[in-house]
């Protein structure tokens, strides 16, 4: 497996991760209010589906998630680049025979980090580069 890469302020990774690991953690679990200390109330969730593209705010997309229906997919942090208090980062989700890809940009305000934008996309895994 390959390691995560890290480019800019180092200094604070395990803030930034932890932050992200909210979101990862909370989807394994499907639970809403663990993921949702993520996000900054106002994030937005955006991507391409069925040739559309889809804006989701945090209620509707914490709504895709429930206890009931706890996840079984791995995810990882592949990347994380930090500057101040900007940071990205891309993670993804192992669903089997396919993945999705996530960028997450996090902004650190009040000594916090959190989500403010998500754009992700589903990646075949049999599809050629």
């Amino acid at each position: 497996m390959a390691q995560t890469q890290y480019f800019g302020d180092k200094s604070q990774r395990a803030a930034v991760e932890q932050a992200v690991n909210y979101y990862l953690e909370g989807s394994l679990l499907g639970d809403p209010k663990v993921i949702a200390q993520a996000f900054h109330p106002n994030a937005k969730v955006q991507g391409i589906r069925d040739g559309q593209h889809k804006v989701y705010d945090m209620k509707t997309f914490l709504g895709f998630f429930s206890t009931d229906k706890p996840r079984k997919h791995t995810t990882k942090i592949v990347s994380v680049d930090i500057e101040n208090n900007a940071a990205s980062v891309r993670a993804e989700w192992d669903m089997g025979s396919w993945k999705y890809v996530d960028y997450l940009s996090l902004l650190k305000q009040n000594e916090q980090w959190k989500i403010v934008n998500k754009i992700y996309t589903v990646v075949q895994k049999d599809q050629k580069k």
